[in-house]
């Protein structure tokens, strides 16, 4: 029996997201337009939302449970998920939103996030897909 195979999605996504996540020289010098590299804003994040459909690697989710984010997987509704079960934490001034999303997710909780004047910090396109990293505060 062979092993699975993965599909050009979750390969391209896994190589984008080690590439954009892995503290390597590349990386650190990458810097977005405000100053924030997209290791830096890993680094930064209090809570990390997730769209369920981009496949993350474990260690990955747990290196960021490990440094004392909350992990939430965004649901098919973000604005019903933002205004409801996630308000309370996200209202705290202090959080830091790292997000691991398509690019449609991504405005939507871009705009959402500047009704409470959070704004983007760090922003990546990590693949061809539509995949992005970004971090507002």
């Amino acid at each position: 029996m062979s092993s699975p195979r993965a599909t050009r999605r979750q390969f391209v996504t896994g190589a984008a997201m080690a590439g954009t996540l892995v503290a390597t020289p590349a990386a650190t010098t990458a810097v977005s337009a405000s100053g924030v590299s997209a290791v830096e804003a890993a680094g930064q994040a209090s809570v990390v939302l997730h769209d369920r459909r981009i496949a993350i690697d474990e260690a990955l989710r747990a290196r960021f449970v490990g440094g004392g984010a909350t992990f939430i997987e965004l649901t098919d509704d973000p604005v019903r998920q933002w205004r409801g079960e996630i308000a309370a934490l996200l209202a705290h001034p202090d959080t830091r939103l790292f997000g691991i999303t398509q690019w449609s997710d991504y405005l939507l909780v871009r705009g959402m996030a500047a009704e409470t004047r959070r704004h983007v910090k760090h922003e990546s396109r990590a693949s061809g897909d539509g995949v992005l990293t970004w971090l507002i505060a």
